[in-house]
């Protein structure tokens, strides 16, 4: 994420304090961050700021399973959600996440 959107988003520790974490979610770039995570880069083209974070995370998406893929963008939605208070992911909070991707991929896969 960090390499995609560059100084656009702030960095941030997993460990940070409950605190700093809060107010790292309430910043105005962290939000539209967040926002801009499923828009196209420019109206020419396809890629989407996802597409670019996942082309980041393997050389040839082709070759990575459906579910780590799926994973990925629900890593993403879930560190950037304002409305999601913490950075650790637990099974309770990615899992829904996971099986949502999964069936949103598949159906993208056969249009």
């Amino acid at each position: 994420m960090y390499f995609v959107f560059g100084a656009d988003l702030p960095y941030i520790n997993s460990n940070a304090l409950p605190s700093e974490i809060a107010e790292w979610k309430k910043n105005p770039s962290v939000k539209k961050c967040y926002k801009l995570l499923f828009q196209k880069l420019t109206h020419n083209e396809p890629d989407t700021y996802m597409t670019k974070i996942i082309d980041k995370t393997w050389k040839n998406k082709k070759d990575a399973p459906k579910i780590q893929i799926a994973y990925a963008i629900s890593v993403c939605e879930v560190m950037l959600n304002p409305k999601i208070h913490r950075l650790q992911i637990s099974e309770q909070l990615i899992k829904p996440k996971i099986l949502k991707n999964l069936v949103s991929f598949k159906l993208s896969c056969k249009k």
